[in-house]
Parts: structure tokens; C-alpha cells; sequence
């Protein structure tokens, strides 16, 4: 069963979209696909792509909001100490500023402590966080976004496999490195394909097929190329604000020869700070690695475009070769993905 969105999950979302859409430009549609079917052959009782979608969001905005967060707190520690608050009004400033810190470090910890993968449970640490009332921590946001997005890959593309005309088709199996949950599922998932009759094999559905083939890998092709493009964008930026806080903090350090003011002290240990977080992001988003994959995998969609021939008369051996190089591609970038950010946690900072 799929989860309802919650509060949070739509706080997350909305983070996580505002900077991808900020850092790395809003999508473009793709060609449309028009539906083999209506609805889906395959209709398993989860929604995986919802799940992919919500825990992906939870967990790209959860590095997002703890780094950025770090920084905050960094700054709010620095105030009182740079001399930037006159002395004799400190203290009217002093409990708010030692509050936002501790607002701001609370909340890396429990968002550190909810999505954090699922085998700290037997540690010390997390018993007695469950014994004191957070009792649904260790949720595992980057392995469940995987799980469920490995899922969702096979399930938009059943009707691909199963509708072949004449008989299903079925590929290669590359799941072995994905872990137990994804061979569970996979294994759900064929017990219900097994259960879909055949798809005809006239040359009126052939056509039909052939053109839904083919618009599938168009879209797909779009969709990835327009991907490098965004996370390229996406980790040039930060790169590009990293670069520049430094070279601000050299001008604030050189500042001080010339002007005496807290601000420039603020400034030559906050920026560091903000470059930090910048490098955090990088580091958990892996977007250069990310744009790369689609680069790649637009260029194998490419080639495979050119081969096929959505006006051939029948479904012969060579659409049934295009068909499972096709689902097979999209299956492994899914997988490539997951082994990218299998290292990956949710960190405090």
C-alpha cells in the first residue's frame, strides 16, 4: 500500500524541487507516449513510483536542509563572538541567538536519526533514542528511494515485456546486486505478470506496438539528455558558489588591514562555512556522476532509436532483440544509480 503524503513529505518536496528548478533549470517534456494499454497490464498494489518519489524527495531534501542548516548554526555561534552585537546589547540578543542555534542542530538530529539506514537499529544509540519516545527512526530514505525506484523502472515498462505481440517477453536478470527487498519485489511483480494473458499478434496491434516502442525510447532519450544537462548545471553552481565564497573570504581577510568592522570577521568564518556545506551537497547529491549516467544512457538510446522501424509489418526476432536491449538498459541505469549512492547516508553534516 502507498503512503499518504504528510506535512513533512510535502515540506520536503517542495525544498527539494525548489532547488533543482533554481540550480538546475526546469525540465523539458518530452515527446508524449500514448498508452499501449489503459490501464496497465501490471497494477501491483503499491504505488512505487509515489514511494520512489517520496522518498527521494525526503532524502535529497534531508542533505539539503542539514547542510544548509550547519551553515546557519555556524553563523549564529559567530555573531556573539565577532563583536558584531555591541557588548551592552548582547545580552537582549544572546538567548534567541543560542535558541536558533539549538532549533538548528535539533533538527539535523532528527532528521539524521529518522533517515538513516535501517541497519543501525541493533546500536546502542538507537535503543535508547527508541526507548525515549522516537521509536520509527533508522527509516532508510536512500535504500527505500532505490528499492522503490528499481520497482517503479519495472513496473512502467511491463506493459513494454508483456504486451509483445504473440507472447511476453522476458530479459535478462540484473537484479543480483540489488539486495533481498528488490529480488522480493521482482519476484511479486513476475508472479503477476504471469497471471496477464497474452497480447494479439495482428498487424493492426504490431503497428501499434511498434509506434508505442518507439515513442518510449524517444521520451526516454529526452527525458536523460535534458538530465545531464540540469545536473551538470547543478554541480557547476555550487562548484561555481564555492569558488567564489572563498575568494570573498581572502578580500574579508584583507579587508581587516584596512577596516576594522566584526562584519569582516563574520564574513572570513562564515563563508568557509558556506562553501562547506556546498561541498557537503555535492558530495551526497552526486550530480556529476548522475549526469553522466544519462549522458551515457542517452547516447546507448540513440543508437538503439536508429534501428528501430515503427512501420515494419510484424514482430519479428530483431524487434524482440530492440525490445529486451531496450528494458535492459532501463533496468541498469536504475541499478547504476543505486549502486551510486549505495555509500550514501544521511549525515548530521
Amino acid at each position: 500500500m502507498t503512503a499518504p503524503s504528510t506535512l513533512p513529505d510535502r515540506i520536503f518536496a517542495w525544498i527539494f524541487l525548489t532547488f533543482r528548478n533554481k540550480m538546475g533549470g526546469k525540465a523539458h517534456a518530452g515527446p508524449s507516449v500514448t498508452p499501449l494499454y489503459v490501464p496497465s497490464l501490471l497494477q501491483p498494489d503499491t504505488d512505487y513510483e509515489a514511494e520512489s518519489t517520496r522518498y527521494g524527495n525526503r532524502y535529497r531534501a534531508a542533505f539539503l536542509i542539514n547542510f544548509s542548516l550547519g551553515f546557519v548554526a555556524v553563523v549564529l555561534a559567530l555573531i556573539p563572538l565577532s563583536g558584531l552585537i555591541p557588548e551592552h546589547e548582547l545580552h537582549a540578543y544572546a538567548g534567541l541567538l543560542t535558541l536558533s542555534e539549538l532549533v538548528c542542530i535539533s533538527i539535523i538530529l532528527l532528521i539524521h536519526w529518522y533517515g538513516r539506514d535501517s541497519e543501525r537499529d541493533a546500536s546502542f544509540a538507537s535503543r535508547l533514542l527508541k526507548r525515549i519516545g522516537l521509536r520509527r527512526i533508522n527509516q532508510g530514505w536512500r535504500g527505500q528511494w532505490a528499492t522503490m525506484r528499481l520497482a517503479a523502472e519495472q513496473v512502467r515498462y511491463a506493459d513494454l515485456m508483456l504486451g509483445f505481440p504473440g507472447g511476453k517477453l522476458t530479459a535478462n536478470d540484473p537484479l543480483g546486486e540489488a539486495g533481498q527487498e528488490n529480488l522480493k519485489i521482482a519476484k511479486h511483480l513476475a508472479e503477476l505478470s504471469a497471471k496477464c494473458p497474452d497480447a494479439p499478434k495482428d498487424a493492426s496491434y504490431n503497428t501499434r506496438y511498434r509506434r508505442y516502442f518507439a515513442e518510449l525510447i524517444a521520451s526516454q532519450r529526452a527525458y536523460h539528455k535534458g538530465n545531464a544537462q540540469r545536473y551538470h548545471r547543478i554541480h557547476h553552481r555550487l562548484h561555481r558558489i564555492a569558488d567564489t565564497c572563498f575568494y570573498l573570504t581572502l578580500l574579508a581577510c584583507l579587508g581587516h588591514f584596512v577596516w576594522h568592522h566584526p562584519f569582516l570577521s563574520v564574513l572570513a568564518a562564515g563563508l568557509p562555512a558556506l562553501a562547506a556545506a556546498c561541498h557537503g551537497i555535492l558530495a551526497s547529491g552526486e550530480f556529476a556522476k548522475l549526469a553522466e549516467q544519462s549522458e551515457e544512457m542517452s547516447e546507448s538510446l540513440k543508437a538503439l532509436e536508429r534501428q528501430v522501424d515503427s512501420r515494419a509489418p510484424d514482430a519479428g526476432d530483431g524487434l524482440r532483440q530492440q525490445v529486451t536491449t531496450f528494458y535492459d538498459l532501463v533496468i541498469r541505469e536504475a541499478l547504476g544509480w543505486h549502486i551510486t549512492l549505495s555509500d550514501k547516508d544521511v549525515q548530521v553534516a
